[in-house]
């Protein structure tokens, strides 16, 4: 289960980096239901953590 979130979260935030931003959302608010292939192929839904406190870690590796 702690790989799916891993992951989970991890291709959110690339697709965030991907995209243009929804019309209309500004910092704060809530955001838009979605769901994203895990690595076992079964669909999270970001309604799967509804009442958890995820956290998000960023790094970049620097290559050569």
């Amino acid at each position: 289960m702690r790989t799916t979130v891993v992951v989970f979260f991890a291709a959110l935030a690339l697709a965030g980096c991907r995209s243009a931003p929804a019309a209309g959302l500004q910092v704060g608010d809530e955001a838009p239901g979605f769901s994203l292939p895990a690595v076992g192929g079964a669909q999270v839904a970001l309604s799967d953590y509804t009442g958890v406190s995820p956290v998000l870690l960023f790094f970049h590796m620097a290559v050569g």
